[in-house]
């Protein structure tokens, strides 16, 4: 995190009623295994592969891809489903649930199969470049699943190396391995399948590449981990960059809601449910993050539907690449906090227009969904131009002028930001009443301040000299010098 707006969040935390958190719940939530890859299936990626995880019963599905696995045309393949069968009876099972936790970045599937319940939870390491699986059961010794790979690449081979408890699938020149880590229980190998029985617990530790000996180096170094250690790595590297940015909209949060009706109520009173297009903004932040390699290079997205695969469909956007614009701007501190290039598109043509904007984005949200949140034939660019958009309303610059809370809808009367960035500053403020109420403002270098404003501004640096108000000049903008990455406190005087 950046320690720039570390009082920024103490400073909002402090506004914030008592007990609540700086979000809204920010899951996906499911009762229903999912059945279509296009609309039901959850990403997650680490980067370097992604998986789509489907969720079911009788059997758990993950298609892995990468995005530089295509085919002679140039056109992005699957690579391999990883299927865990339990055996379980869909029909009989109960208390199912399906979700994607945004702030851990893992996707859980918990059910009651009789008397026991059984949970798989699975997230994607951008630290280990593996993607993790922990299944468990509430009875020890219960845990009972066959795992094997499906793979439609003429040649395919798969093997089990049974010294490292490896499961091998090699085709179309790629590989991919999943180390197997049973507690209790038995482990065989018939038929290019594992079948584990008895079992209390079993951790799986997955990852792919193109080269043999660099995938058994990615498992070789986590050998020794056990998921506690494994999730840590996750949630440190991860939440650092998803928790730079909160965003609350007030007004209202259906968060008790499976998604699918939520969106359902949502599409028909908006008005009503300001915290699903807080989520919405915060699912286009959690996708660019699990497209993005972040600072090691700026995004590995090769096309509209990010690192995953899914079934060909006729999409203006199904196979071409991301703008040059949005890809340059995705990495470390900023990857998914904004995207410059789509943000400032609309003040060039609809400058002053805020409700014009949000109209544009409620539209999108409204009409154009898919159960699990991905726009329509899963553009992901539409995903990511919402968080563009959103940041761009909140906080942007132009001719040198900062404007904050001063673009905000009438849809959006209270709320508070935090970890916007812009060309010259750091941003977090607080609105209420469709006005800018308290911020805190951080210049990136030595310089004048110029902030659009109407009314007069009490400005001091906490713990420093006395506040001093300022007025804004003949233009409505208020100035006032600025030292580098030093926080400065502002507040409404009116």
């Amino acid at each position: 995190m950046r320690t720039a707006l570390i009082p920024a969040m103490v400073f909002l935390a402090a506004l914030l009623p008592a007990g609540a958190h700086p979000n809204h719940q920010l899951d996906l939530v499911y009762t229903t295994p999912a059945a279509d890859w296009q609309t039901e299936s959850l990403p997650l990626g680490n980067g370097q592969f992604g998986a789509l995880v489907l969720g079911g019963v009788a059997a758990d599905r993950l298609r892995l891809s990468r995005p530089s696995h295509q085919d002679e045309s140039g056109q992005r393949q699957p690579f391999a489903d990883l299927v865990i069968r339990t055996g379980h009876d869909p029909e009989a099972a109960r208390t199912y649930l399906r979700r994607l936790d945004l702030q851990t970045a893992a996707v859980e599937i918990s059910y009651r199969d009789g008397r026991i319940r059984h949970r798989r939870e699975y997230f994607a390491s951008f630290p280990d470049k593996v993607l993790v699986g922990q299944l468990r059961s509430v009875r020890k010794g219960t845990l009972n699943v066959r795992l094997g790979w499906e793979c439609r690449h003429a040649g395919h081979a798969v093997r089990f190396e049974n010294s490292q408890r490896r499961l091998i699938l090699t085709a179309a020149g790629q590989m991919a391995t999943v180390a197997l880590r049973p507690e209790g229980g038995t482990m065989t190998f018939t038929q290019e399948e594992v079948r584990i029985e008895g079992a209390d617990r079993l951790l799986l530790v997955l990852t792919m590449g193109t080269d043999a000996s660099r995938v058994n180096a990615v498992l070789d170094a986590v050998r020794m981990d056990d998921a506690r250690e494994l999730q840590q790595r996750h949630l440190g590297d991860y939440q650092d960059h998803f928790h730079a940015m909160y965003l609350t909209l007030e007004g209202g949060a259906k968060s008790h809601l499976a998604t699918p009706k939520r969106m359902r109520e949502y599409q028909a009173k908006p008005e009503e449910d300001p915290g699903f297009e807080e989520l919405l903004f915060q699912y286009g932040r959690y996708l660019l993050l699990a497209s993005s390699e972040r600072a090691e290079s700026p995004m590995t997205v090769t096309s509209g539907r990010g690192i995953w695969w899914f079934p060909p469909v006729a999409a203006p956007l199904d196979n071409r690449p991301l703008p040059e614009n949005v890809v340059s701007q995705i990495h470390a501190g900023v990857s998914a906090s904004q995207l410059p290039g789509l943000a400032s598109a609309w003040q060039e043509e609809m400058p002053g227009e805020p409700d014009a904007i949000y109209g544009r984005l409620r539209q999108l949200l409204q009409t154009a969904l898919e159960p699990n949140l991905m726009v329509r034939s899963q553009n992901l660019v539409a995903n990511g131009a919402l968080v563009g958009d959103v940041c761009g309303l909140m906080a942007h610059e132009r001719d040198g002028v900062l404007h904050w809370a001063t673009t905000l809808p009438q849809a959006w009367p209270d709320g508070s930001v935090v970890g916007l960035r812009t060309p010259q500053y750091e941003v977090a403020y607080v609105w209420q009443e469709g006005g800018f109420l308290e911020g805190y403002l951080t210049r990136l270098e030595t310089g004048p301040a110029a902030i659009a404003s109407v009314v007069p501004l009490m400005v001091d640096r906490p713990g420093g000299e006395a506040s001093q108000t300022v007025a804004p000049d003949a233009n409505g903008i208020v100035r006032f010098p600025m030292e580098k990455d030093v926080t400065y406190r502002l507040r409404n005087t009116e």
